[in-house]
């Protein structure tokens, strides 16, 4: 195959690119479609006045002060046909125009000043550098998703510029303002476009793909809670604002029987927002260390608590006459800097924080201290009779598994005398049945020996896998009511106002809130019509709930419920404005049976506009963690935005995720990749065999945390993903282990009595930095720079190994971000980096990821000595920079090709002219049958020619294939990967024809004529 070339970089992406998207000339030019502005939706003109007394100032200049004068929030705007703008008491409309050739034609022959919006939406299908050029009769400025591009305070003026475009829906707005003159003049603008790459859609319409700053923009709803009588339900709402994404804060409280609005309350500092049991008051920590309580009827406040700086929680008592809050004990700071570990969880920051329990009387606030010792005490819960609490301590235990464990202890509070009810492993949560005679404990299967269990006999139980149990504490009976129950439990009630206990509990891919009646033994799907919820907060005195829930194509919403009847409606929806105006493609349920006989849960997420008959690349996302993959929207990894970008987005539930059943997260136990990475192969296998339309050359990976060791253990497994993406992967088990801070106390479940000392099966031949040779798939490494979960070692590792192995890989750091990318403008950045690399390499369009990461200028690697190696299956082969001689005398009978051929004379006489003023450059594979076919052939045509054969550079490299386990050197097979890589060489033999030090084509594989005819047709610059 043939290819000319002026350009070294990126050669194959610049000539397609130009082919698809670049008209040409007689020449041999291209010349950039321009594109007018036909259609726009005007605003006004709108009538506005002249400052009083500007006549005093001599410089005054109408045209600059309207033109500067914010009348209107551009960014604000969102210009729609017939859409109304109340401005100065009266609604303006917006009105569709047409523009001429010579551009929108306003109204003119005013006599007074006015100002004018014209808006056209801007749809690309990729990342785009656009020119933008305007002409208007009176001064203008342009705004580009409200960022300004061009400004021109001149009247006839020309202005141009660029501006760098995401794939998506944008934005275009231009202000222009006519202000009386002497001379009367039309009113008029033109704006044209002129794109790098594609063909722009133009349109009044504000329908549009979902973008990442929707999904941020989108006001957060949080700490929904209800009133004891459910009748009134208060929650937090947050916004974040480009282009600073500051954060405001306000508090509402809304009725359950109508939505209507009660009370607004703004500011900062609310949180821990909970209902007093009895009246109409809600509690707040303000931030500053007080608790207040404000009576929403009367409106008046108080402080029950103050000046505690370290207030972590609190909880109202049942009669509302006392609260238990915790506050934190921090150590002084060591002024020395040296620190002896006192344990392994004294590894963390906070590990000699210790927590303790204060009782507040209400009202009047009188304190007095309930816990002291060694260990934090938590509350969590206090009796029905308010007598007693139910606190808990955890402590370090590193004679068993998991290394620390839970005391379960009550407390009489008149005496503060303590008797320990339980100790054990795994507790999430406790609190006392309505009646105060049993207790509701979360906790692992294995919490109470085998009372929770559900597994095959040997296997050891996910303890991630949370059960519910009803303990007896007069008696120490434990009854776990869910083990024959699959969903995974994450969190549950025993209100007081009927006998039943509410769970919401993880099923598949939904999560989902259930009944469990204790009389009859029997669970019931409470069927609220919502596919995902986040938490529920269920009345005190009533069977009312403030319920927050999403689904997959739906936005976090807030819902009052009736817990009875099953019924749900709307509260809040924080993205009901803006959500009618996205397009979201169709989601689908794909599951497939692996060859294990399990059956695996999936969803497809369709582009908006999906079309059947066209080739479609994919992005594969899987769980991190033990975690399923649930129908929830947006988030940190956002498969609506990803699928709005022009991509298949699939994602699976492999073995090991809970919700499930305990058999199917038991899985995950000592497997660390082993079941769940076969099966992930196996599903996008199938997956691509049973969907067409997916280029199965266009795959992608992705996953974060447990996800994203996935990710690189993939990677040196499979070739079947051309891109890869690693969000705080674990690439050597057992440094994650030993470093990060939860290292150890994951591993006592998912590698449960398994260490680096006796299961190196599991903490080297898992980890995928021990097979960083096998890697052939580019891959992009992300983390936080201050995660201590998994820390940023685990990417600097493995990026290090695969650069000393010459592979295509990238490293971004966040600095002040731990586990997960939070700051906003760093999320920005995060979101694009990931959809930029997958652009590059599944869509071949790498200006994007060239745009925020220009390309290393690498070197050429040093010249490395031709070396003989025997490979097995691949035979005796030459590697290293080779002379004809050196391949001749190691591997003869290589050149046979060399004495067979018998170039065309003509096209020799021909070459002769042409040859002499050149350089040829080979990359090639001795292990190759296209190698050693058309590398001898050109020896041939060479010396049929007069050019001397040894002045052709000659790389011999290895196979993708190639590994170090073959026996390979890491310097050599190092060397290989960069020389393929700096020359740009994906398939061997590759010849390359430079004049001048100028690339001018290359040939690869095999020719498209014969290697003589497509070595003239280069050089004669056909």
């Amino acid at each position: 195959m043939r290819l000319h070339s002026t350009i070294v970089q990126a050669l194959v992406i610049c000539l397609f690119l130009a082919a698809s998207i670049q008209a040409g000339t007689g020449e041999g030019k291209t010349e950039k479609a321009e594109i007018r502005i036909e259609n726009w939706l005007l605003l006004g003109p709108i009538p506005t006045q002249t400052p009083a007394f500007s006549n005093e100032e001599e410089t005054f200049d109408g045209d600059k002060f309207f033109l500067g004068y914010d009348f209107l929030q551009v960014a604000e705007l969102e210009p729609e046909k017939d859409s109304k703008v109340p401005i100065g008491g009266a609604d303006i409309l917006w009105l569709k125009i047409a523009a001429d050739t010579s551009g929108a034609d306003l109204p003119a022959d005013l006599d007074s000043p006015y100002i004018a919006y014209l808006a056209a939406y801007i749809e690309i299908g990729r990342w785009d550098e656009i020119g933008i050029e305007a002409k208007g009769t009176h001064p203008y400025e342009l705004f580009i998703d409200g960022a300004s591009v061009l400004k021109c305070v001149k009247r006839h003026g020309e202005k141009d510029g660029k501006s760098k475009l995401q794939a998506g829906k944008h934005l275009l707005v231009v202000k222009t303002v006519y202000v009386p003159a002497d001379t009367a003049a039309a009113w008029r603008l033109d704006v044209r476009l002129t794109p790098e790459h594609g063909t722009p859609i133009l349109s009044s319409s504000p329908k549009r793909p979902i973008s990442i700053e929707f999904i941020l923009e989108t006001p957060v709803v949080s700490n929904s809670v209800i009133s004891p009588d459910g009748s009134l339900i208060a929650y937090k709402v947050t916004d974040h604002k480009a282009p600073e994404w500051k954060r405001e804060a306000r508090v509402e409280i809304k009725r359950t029987t109508d939505g209507g609005l009660e009370r607004t309350m703004k500011g900062s500092g609310f949180s821990d927002i909970q209902w007093a049991p009895t009246g109409k008051r809600l509690s707040y920590n303000d931030g500053e260390g007080a608790m207040i309580l404000l009576d929403i009827e009367t409106g008046g406040a108080e402080k029950i608590i103050e000046g505690a700086k370290d207030l972590e929680s609190y909880t109202w008592s049942p009669h509302g006459d006392y609260i238990i809050y915790s506050l934190s004990d921090k150590p002084e700071k060591d002024k020395a800097g040296v620190k002896r570990l006192l344990g392994i969880y004294d590894r963390t920051q906070s590990g000699r924080n210790r927590s303790f329990l204060y009782m507040a009387s209400v009202p009047g606030g009188a304190t007095r201290r309930l816990t002291a010792g060694k260990y934090s005490s938590y509350l969590q819960a206090i009796h029905p009779n308010g007598k007693k609490l139910l606190i808990s301590r955890f402590y370090e235990d590193l004679s068993t598994r998991p290394y620390g464990f839970t005391e379960l202890i009550t407390m009489d509070l008149a005496d503060q005398s303590t008797e320990l009810m339980f100790r054990g492993a795994w507790i999430r949560s406790a609190e006392w049945s309505p009646d105060g005679g049993r207790i509701l404990i979360l906790a692992g299967p294995s919490t109470f020996g085998d009372r929770g269990k559900k597994v095959p006999e040997g296997t050891i139980p996910n303890d991630y896998d949370t059960q519910a149990y009803i303990f007896d504490p007069a008696t120490g009976d434990v009854e776990a009511i869910t083990r024959e129950f699959d969903p995974a439990i994450t969190e549950a009630w025993w209100p007081r106002a009927d006998e039943n206990i509410y769970l919401l509990a993880e099923e598949g891919t939904y999560k989902r809130l259930f009944r469990f009646d204790p009389n009859k033994k029997t669970f019931k799907w409470i069927d609220l019509g919502l596919d995902y919820i986040r938490d529920v907060d269920i009345a005190r005195n009533a069977l009312s709930a403030a319920v927050r829930a999403m689904g997959a194509q739906e936005p976090l919403r807030l819902y009052s419920a009736d817990m009875k009847r099953g019924k749900a409606k709307t509260l809040y929806d924080p993205a009901a404005a803006e959500f009618t105006d996205v397009e979201l493609g169709n989601l689908e349920k794909w599951d497939f049976e692996s060859s294990s006989g399990r059956r695996l849960e999936g969803l497809v997420y369709y582009p908006p506009g999906f079309d059947k008959d066209k080739k479609y690349p994919c992005i594969v996302y899987y769980y991190g963690g033990t975690s399923p993959i649930g129908r929830y929207f947006g988030g940190r990894y956002p498969k609506n935005l990803w699928a709005a970008n022009g991509y298949i987005v699939y994602t699976l539930n492999p073995s090991g995720a809970t919700g499930y059943g305990q058999a199917f997260s038991a899985f995950h136990v000592n497997d660390w990749g082993g079941i769940v990475s076969g099966e992930i192969i196996e599903g996008v296998t199938r997956f691509l065999e049973a969907h067409p339309f997916v280029d199965p050359s266009r795959v992608g990976c992705i996953g974060a945390s447990f996800g994203g060791f996935m990710t690189q253990l993939l990677v040196t497994k499979t070739d079947i993903f051309s891109a890869a993406v690693s969000h705080a992967g674990i690439s050597d088990i057992t440094s994650y282990w030993g470093e990060g801070y939860w290292g150890a106390m994951y591993n006592a479940v998912a590698a449960a009595n398994s260490f680096p000392w006796n299961r190196p099966d599991i903490y080297i031949e898992r980890s995928p930095l021990f097979a960083a040779d096998k890697v052939t798939t580019p891959l992009l490494l992300l983390h936080g720079a201050n995660d201590t979960n998994v820390p940023p070692g685990e990417s600097e590792q493995m990026y290090t190994a695969l650069k000393l192995l010459g592979k295509k890989v990238e490293y971004i750091k966040y600095e002040g971000q731990n586990h997960f990318i939070l700051d906003f403008k760093k999320r920005i950045a995060w979101s694009n980096a990931i959809l930029a690399w997958f652009d590059s390499w599944l869509k071949e369009e790498p200006e994007w990821w060239h745009d925020m990461y220009p390309p290393i200028e690498e070197p050429e690697p040093a010249s490395i000595e031709a070396r003989k190696l025997d490979l097995g299956d691949y035979g005796k082969v030459m590697m290293g920079e080779v002379t004809r001689d050196e391949i001749l005398d190691n591997l003869p009978g290589w050149d046979r090709e060399y004495f067979e051929y018998t170039p065309d004379p003509a096209v020799i006489g021909e070459l002769q002219d042409h040859i002499r003023d050149v350089e040829i450059t080979v990359v090639l594979g001795t292990w190759c049958s296209d190698s050693s076919r058309e590398i001898p052939r050109l020896w041939k045509i060479l010396e049929d020619t007069g050019y001397p054969v040894v002045d052709v550079k000659m790389f011999a490299v290895g196979s993708s294939r190639f590994t170090l386990e073959m026996g390979i050197s890491t310097e050599l097979l190092g060397w290989s990967n960069r020389i393929k890589r700096f020359y740009e060489v994906e398939r061997v033999a590759t010849i390359i024809i430079l004049r001048d030090g100028e690339e001018i084509g290359r040939i690869i594989e095999t020719p498209d004529s014969s290697v003589e005819e497509d070595l003239l047709e280069i050089l004669k610059g056909e």
